[in-house]
């Protein structure tokens, strides 16, 4: 089933926000065995929005139109549509009392714009709105599903998980969907040894998806037929199997759920707490701990220690390490995290020091990153890495690497002991 995303505002295209909904809605479409094949993004302008609409219908089966159903003059995608079909907008007085009912429980004031929000093109089934007061709607039209959508996230990613469960065509055959989540591994180097592999196959298909210090893979396939899908669900299992074993050191999951709700799951179900002395990371590993709600299950101290007293205060470490190897380095994050463990007693902790930059303190060169994490006491990892990029970017990845590193490890803890 071929679709099509098209995202309407002109301030996604003049880079005023990042359009998020159309990755949100292609990772439920294609996780559901749909071919996303096409995206657009058009202004706020009646023209462009009719002429992608008839675009899509030359080469699309599916085609959500998200955003523009607001009350205002530049809302235009539901007229746009019913002039590309050549069909009349009706008025739907259900939805306008709906519409009305909503602005008032938001102490909004209702105006005679707000009523172009209850006009759908004609034959239009209306999709419920639980947080705004701009409904969706689906229109089958000659064997082709339209779907309008409010811009807002907020208001558009629950209609979206409603479609999914409730209104959209079942494709034929059988889907098969895997994702695995990887990290401490780059995208290419990852793709280069499945790729060396032959993971792929006639009906499997592997693709990898980047973030900042993650890799997705999603492992897809699909059978057409029903005599098929016993052979091509094995190839499909044969793939993930195959992959697991080749990524087994760097795999921390398969579902929704990233590596800081992950971490913090699996420390909550060993009973096990982590305190941090951060220098370099000047507080993002503990933001990324607190990010996630139950935090305070497993964290149980966090210092920030920038300043040489700080350290030699705090934590104990001896001004004379300091002298002898510079605070950035292997000896000084031994003994903040010895320090640390002395003070919290959480079975980990962790600390960091190095430079960030923009221009480095030290002879070190700027994305140095020395750390030293304890299990119980005992130091686990330690050492130097260096990171790329601004002082932001080299904060956010040294902390997320220190995190992904700590649940492998408990991972693979986890995998011994079964």
């Amino acid at each position: 089933m071929i679709s099509e995303v098209i995202t309407i505002g002109t301030e996604i295209l003049i880079g005023s926000i990042t359009n998020t909904n159309g990755p949100y809605l292609s990772r439920k479409l294609t996780d559901f065995g749909y071919e996303v094949r096409y995206h657009a993004s058009v202004r706020d302008k009646y023209e462009d929005i009719r002429d992608a609409v008839e675009t899509a219908m030359t080469r699309s089966d599916v085609i959500f139109l998200c955003g523009g159903l607001g009350p205002t003059q530049d809302d235009m995608t539901k007229q746009a549509l019913a002039h590309a079909l050549g069909l009349k907008l009706v008025f739907d007085e259900e939805q306008w009392d709906y519409i009305v009912n909503v602005a008032m429980s938001f102490s909004r004031h209702i105006t005679d714009n707000n009523k172009r929000q209850a006009e759908f093109p004609e034959g239009a089934i209306i999709i419920e709105n639980k947080k705004g007061s701009a409904p969706g709607c689906l229109l089958n039209y000659e064997g082709k599903q339209f779907f309008m959508l409010p811009g807002p996230p907020r208001e558009f990613e629950p209609m979206v998980d409603a479609i999914v469960d409730r209104y959209l065509k079942k494709v034929n055959g059988e889907n098969f969907v895997t994702s695995l989540r990887l990290v401490n591994i780059g995208e290419s180097q990852c793709e280069s040894i499945f790729r060396r592999e032959g993971i792929e196959t006639e009906h499997v298909e592997v693709n990898t998806f980047a973030k900042t210090g993650e890799v997705e893979i999603k492992v897809l396939a699909h059978a057409e037929r029903e005599e098929d899908i016993p052979a091509i669900r094995e190839e499909h299992a044969v793939a993930v199997r195959r992959l697991r074993t080749l990524f087994h050191d760097h795999i921390y999951g398969d579902g929704d759920k990233d590596m800081f709700e992950t971490l913090v799951e699996v420390l909550r179900h060993e009973n096990m707490t982590i305190s941090f002395a951060e220098s370099v990371t000047g507080g993002a590993l503990v933001r990324m701990i607190t990010s996630v709600a139950g935090a305070s299950d497993v964290l149980k101290e966090s210092y920030i220690t920038y300043s040489n007293e700080v350290k030699e205060k705090l934590l104990q470490v001896d001004p004379d390490t300091i002298e002898a190897y510079s605070v950035v380095s292997k000896e000084v994050a031994e003994e903040m995290s010895r320090g640390l463990y002395d003070r919290t007693q959480s079975t980990y902790t962790v600390a960091t020091t190095g430079e960030a930059g923009p221009v480095a303190s030290t002879d070190h060169e700027v994305g140095t990153v020395y750390y030293s994490i304890r299990k119980n006491g005992e130091e686990i990892l330690g050492g130097r890495r260096l990171f790329k990029g601004d002082r932001t970017t080299i904060q956010y990845r040294s902390s997320k690497y220190l995190l992904a590193s700590i649940l492998l490890h408990e991972l693979g803890e986890a995998y011994g002991r079964k």
